[in-house]
């Protein structure tokens, strides 16, 4: 099978392009021209430059199935919100719109749990009701409903994974994503020996380890029957508090850095009771897939990738 990954350099994309790469013919597109180093740590992969999927006449006429993951992230969404516009919804336009006037058979696009609306509480199914408030959440949505025309259309078949809070290693430390929870939490733990907390840590949230969306994503493709569905909750189904989190990545550092992580909440916060959190993926569950959701191994992965990376001794 011949794969396109856009945003196959980034943090989920990375780890998707070297799980794919084994199996699969996999390009990925990049705005900058990727080095020898970049292509050999993401299993051999060719690159081209990501303009050229903006335009009909030079979208490659190869390619069997899209997996697009390029976007601004929810930091530059907030920043730059006309560029948040134009590259998470228009250029996902146009990349859908040129992928099927050259015969793409498979658009597979990368959302957000956050189009729900945020913070995420109760329960919540692919039918709920999408209140997003944030730019990076609002593009998503919109990006979302191209895809789900084109396919309802029978245009291409097309799926939407509305991803939860994903954590793991990623393939190189130049991806910068460190302001995610897990991953800013590991680096911590090795940089700083110790966890600081911007809250009192007890929202919930699903976080679903990379090495299982990557499977499933692998598994998906192969898979003889197609999706039944366009739109797929993609987390753990499991919820954990950040505090819950914050003690098993404490747990997991006693076995990887051999030493006690201290924890540290803002001076005169309180403990709440906050409403848990279901984000159901009950969808794809009944199609046979699997979440194994092996956060311990996950964290203990994620905090050797920062020991070798970040460690000052």
């Amino acid at each position: 099978m011949r794969i396109l990954i856009t945003g196959g350099f980034g943090f989920v994309g990375g780890r998707l392009t070297r799980r794919l790469a084994e199996e699969h013919e996999v390009w990925v597109s990049s705005r900058k021209p990727a080095t020898e180093d970049t292509l050999r740590l993401h299993g051999n992969v060719r690159c081209f430059d990501h303009t050229l999927l903006l335009s009909q006449d030079t979208f490659p006429a190869f390619i069997d199935t899209v997996i697009h993951l390029a976007a601004l992230n929810e930091i530059d969404c907030v920043k730059h919100p006309d560029e948040a516009i134009r590259v998470n919804v228009n250029e996902t336009r146009k990349i859908l719109e040129h992928g099927i006037a050259k015969k793409v058979e498979r658009f597979i696009y990368f959302s957000t749990a956050h189009i729900y609306g945020s913070p995420l509480r109760g329960t919540i199914i692919e039918e709920s009701l999408p209140i997003p408030t944030h730019p990076y959440a609002i593009t998503h949505r919109a990006a979302e409903d191209y895809v789900v025309a084109a396919t309802l259309q029978k245009k291409i078949h097309g799926t939407v994974f509305r991803l939860s809070n994903s954590f793991g290693a990623p393939v190189s430390a130049q991806v910068n994503r460190w302001t995610l929870l897990a991953n800013d939490l590991c680096r911590q733990a090795v940089e700083k020996g110790k966890l600081v907390l911007n809250s009192n840590g007890c929202q919930y949230r699903d976080f679903v380890c990379l090495s299982d969306v990557e499977e499933l994503i692998a598994r998906m493709l192969v898979h003889a029957r197609k999706p039944r569905h366009i739109i797929y909750n993609l987390g753990s189904g499991i919820s954990m508090r950040v505090m819950d989190m914050a003690d098993a990545i404490i747990q997991s550092a006693v076995t990887v850095l051999q030493k006690n992580i201290p924890l540290e909440l803002p001076a005169g916060c309180a403990a709440s009771t906050e409403l848990e959190l279901n984000y159901s993926i009950d969808r794809l569950m009944a199609e046979g897939y699997e979440i194994k959701n092996d956060v311990n191994l996950e964290l203990e992965r994620l905090l050797q990738f920062c020991k070798e990376n970040f460690s000052k001794s």
